[in-house]
Formats: C-alpha cells, structure tokens, sequence
C-alpha cells in the first residue's frame, strides 16, 4: 500500500499539513504515517495551550497520540493505518531516511516560509528537506488555500529534466480533479534555442490531454529569472498548487530552478509540489 508521510514539529504548520495529509491519503488509498524527530526542543503543542507540565521532553508519543484521536475520524482509507514515529537526531536526515525505508509516496510538509520564526525545527529545514527527500514533497502553510476547484500550475523550462516532471503532476492533479495551467518559461539568452520551452510545454500539453480528461492550458511568460513574477501569476489565476522539480545533479550548467525553487518555497504563499528528478 501507498504511504504519505507527514514531519510533525507540533506548529499550526505542521498541523494544518496533517489535514492535507489525511486528504490526499484518502484520495490515494494510502497509509498515513506521521513522524516527528528529537532534538531537545521544548515547546508545546498548539493543542496543549500554556500548561507548563506538558512542555517537557519526552512527551512527543503522547502528543502524537493525540493528533491521532483527534483527526483519525477524517481518514477513510479501507485497511490503512495511521500512525506515528518518533526519532531523533537531524531532522532532515531521519525524515528522509523513513521516506526511503516506508517507501513513501508523497511528504507533506508545513513550513514558515520568511516569517522569521524558527521556534519549530520545519521553520529552517523546509529547503533541505525538498532537495534531499527521495520522493515528492508538498509543502505548505495554515492560512494557504488548498478548496476545489484546484488548479496546479506547472512552469517549464528549457531544460528537459522539467519534462520529467509530468507524470508525476498529472496524477496529482488527476487526484484532486485539478485544472493545469502549462507555464512556457522564455528567457532570452544565447545559449538557450529559442521557442524550446514553448515545444516542451505543447507536447507536456498532448500528454496530458491524451491521459487525462483534465482541462489543460498553455501559457507562454516572460518571468526573467524570478520567483515573484511567477508567483503574482499564480495568484492571478487562483492556482492552489504550484509544481516544479528539483534536479539533484549539482552540474553548473544544471536548470535554473535549483536557486528558484529556494526562493520560491520562501515566498510562496501558495502550496508547493516539489518532484525530485535524475539526469
């Protein structure tokens, strides 16, 4: 069975990603797991208010137990499990290392984005989580929109790692019934054959439709390099989701996107589907 994968640090983030979450679970008949990691922090969940016995260490199983009992009642999967670890140690190593042992689907993540706060450990760890995690990561923040009708935006690139992408998009826009919105990023430069991300964009464009019964645009932009233009866009056009890759090849000539996506998971006040790709 599918696994989703949730990182608790007990932040109204992280708890508005578990109800993402137990959503998307349902829809792909997954197994919900969440996972929260040590690190010596005190705090207390939003859950337990100010009562100052609650805050000591040690108490995660017993906060998680909680989650459990609140929210189970929302996760309607026939033979699924929800559950919990706990672990200790870095926070992005042992998040990523129980997504590759559970073989998991999708991490749903909350983060902070430049609040400025870092009182809970998603709050610095969002972006090194994304670029080692060995599967997609959702990440998100309480307050985002996430109602249908959804709407992904998908910007391409010149590069044909964003290609690679597509698969993985249009199945989780088929999950949440989501219309596509095809961005055809173009940014004029000597080393980039020009029209090539409109190519890319108009066959991403046939596969979908030829897979899908999913509505399907094209939309060729001018963004010049920066993660706002792209966001003011999607705001525009009432996206809930934004999906983009992340190349885990470290070549200087590697996509543009490894610096935007950074910028992007800083900014966005929109969720974010971030998809691993291999050269």
């Amino acid at each position: 069975m599918k696994r989703v994968l949730v990182p608790i640090d007990f932040s109204d983030n992280s708890v508005f990603a578990l109800k993402i979450g137990i959503e998307l679970s349902n829809q792909l008949h997954a197994s919900l797991r969440m996972i929260h990691v040590q690190t010596g922090q005190q705090y207390a969940p939003e859950f337990l208010g100010d009562n100052p016995e609650e805050r000591l260490i040690g108490q995660a199983k017993v906060w998680l137990e909680h989650l459990i009992e609140k929210y189970s009642s929302g996760y309607r999967v026939y033979n699924g499990e929800f559950d919990f670890k706990v672990r200790e140690g870095n926070v992005v190593r042992e998040i990523t290392n129980q997504a590759r042992y559970d073989d998991v689907s999708l991490i749903v993540v909350g983060t902070h984005g430049v609040s400025g706060v870092e009182d809970r450990w998603l709050g610095s760890n969002a972006y090194r989580l994304v670029s080692h995690a060995p599967c997609p990561v959702l990440t998100t923040r309480k307050g985002m929109k996430w109602e249908s009708p959804h709407k992904v935006i998908l910007p391409l690139d010149h590069n044909k790692l964003t290609r690679k992408i597509v698969p993985v998009v249009t199945g989780f826009a088929k999950l949440l019934k989501a219309e596509i919105d095809i961005l055809a990023l173009q940014r004029k430069s000597r080393w980039i054959l020009p029209g090539l991300s409109d190519i890319y964009a108009k066959q991403t464009e046939k596969y979908i439709k030829s897979n899908t019964d999913l509505e399907v645009s094209v939309t060729p932009f001018k963004w010049g390099g920066d993660a706002k233009n792209i966001l003011s866009l999607a705001q525009q056009k009432g996206a809930s989701v934004i999906a983009i890759h992340l190349s885990k090849a470290l070549s200087p000539f590697d996509s543009v996107f490894r610096p935007f996506a950074n910028e992007l998971l800083n900014l966005a006040d929109i969720p974010v589907l971030v998809v691993p790709v291999k050269e």
